[in-house]
């Protein structure tokens, strides 16, 4: 029996799709253009570009995405009285989907945002994996942006109930509903004051290295293959049984 294939798209800092998954029998091409090693070098904001180089590859029983950003999250808000006294969604947006565009550099940060979302899209519209799932941060307008062109459901989940230190909201958008831990802040904070180490901070994490900032909980990964191996059916276990 083959084994099933995963593509995983915009990995290219650290390979942690196939960190978790090649040892539990899966087959996993990382794409996407970073500093890390073990990753198929390619770009990732071109459709017609990227598909000829994916063509070359075994088709995806599944694949997973974590594009940019930085063009779509709420933190950057703080940056408006910089440049202006108007109200916008964030620093690139004024509204949905009329650009600021205030520099150069930022109105490039926007469009390649609107690229590799849209890139994400017509690579799962096209190879149509049984199972797929893209990551970006709780409060980030691109899955506003990309659900006119796939269709999905927000799994909510934050990387402290999957070890990492930080709380960090995330929604895993997907062709399934899925299982995701997510416990609440104030849960954690009972059990910060109940005695346990583990600590956890609201704020970004402080750290010169984009790897580091791009790094998701390897258990996250494992909770969302095997959600994708049951259908999403969330009958079929619970929680206590990832």
């Amino acid at each position: 029996m083959e084994n099933r294939v995963i593509w995983s798209l915009f990995d290219s800092e650290t390979a942690t799709v196939a960190t978790v998954a090649e040892p539990i029998g899966y087959d996993v091409y990382s794409f996407g253009i970073g500093t890390g090693t073990g990753h198929i070098n390619l770009d990732l904001s071109d459709f017609v570009t990227a598909k000829k180089e994916l063509n070359k590859y075994p088709k995806p029983d599944y694949i997973f995405a974590s594009p940019p950003c930085e063009s779509w999250v709420s933190v950057s808000v703080g940056n408006l009285p910089y440049f202006t006294k108007d109200k916008g969604l964030n620093l690139h947006w004024k509204s949905k989907w009329v650009p600021f565009d205030f520099t150069e550099k930022l109105k490039k940060t926007r469009i390649n945002g609107c690229k590799t979302a849209l890139c994400s899209a017509q690579i799962i519209n096209h190879y149509k994996p049984k199972a797929w799932a893209i990551e970006n941060g709780n409060s980030s307008l691109i899955f506003d942006y990309i659900k006119e062109y796939l269709k999905g459901y927000k799994n909510k989940c934050n990387y402290f109930s999957y070890g990492f230190d930080v709380l960090k909201p995330t929604i895993i958008y997907s062709n399934l509903k899925l299982l995701l831990k997510n416990y609440k802040a104030n849960k954690i904070l009972s059990t910060i004051e109940a005695g346990q180490k583990r600590k956890y901070t609201k704020l970004r994490t402080k750290t010169k290295s984009y790897a580091t900032k791009s790094k998701v909980p390897p258990e996250l990964y494992k909770n969302i293959i095997r959600d994708f191996e049951y259908g999403g059916q969330k009958t079929l276990f619970t929680l206590e049984d990832l």
